[in-house]
């Protein structure tokens, strides 16, 4: 795996019945090395993502498919894969 980016930073969360939560990430694109064709290689995101004011939000939200909108304004959905942070990618929104 190739890292092509590692981004850290304050991003607001979108909780479908909560509303907006400030939430810190440490997030990183991958693409596989392995593929013949490196543009057509998917790119996988991985990291964590909680709340420095809530220690509870991860267990709080645990699977639920949450927003993410970092710092440069890109934006993703998640969820929670464990009790860590560690997230899934739902779907990438731009």
């Amino acid at each position: 795996m190739t890292v092509l980016e590692h981004l850290q930073g304050t991003g607001v969360v979108t909780i479908d019945d909560v509303g907006e939560v400030k939430a810190a990430y440490d997030i990183r694109i991958t693409q596989d090395d392995s593929a013949k064709a490196p543009a057509r290689a998917a790119k996988h995101i991985s990291g964590q993502v909680w709340s420095n004011h809530d220690p509870l939000f991860v267990l709080t939200h645990f699977r639920k498919v949450m927003t993410l909108r970092m710092e440069d304004g890109r934006q993703f959905r998640f969820f929670h894969r464990d009790d860590a942070g560690n997230i899934g990618l739902n779907r990438w929104i731009g």
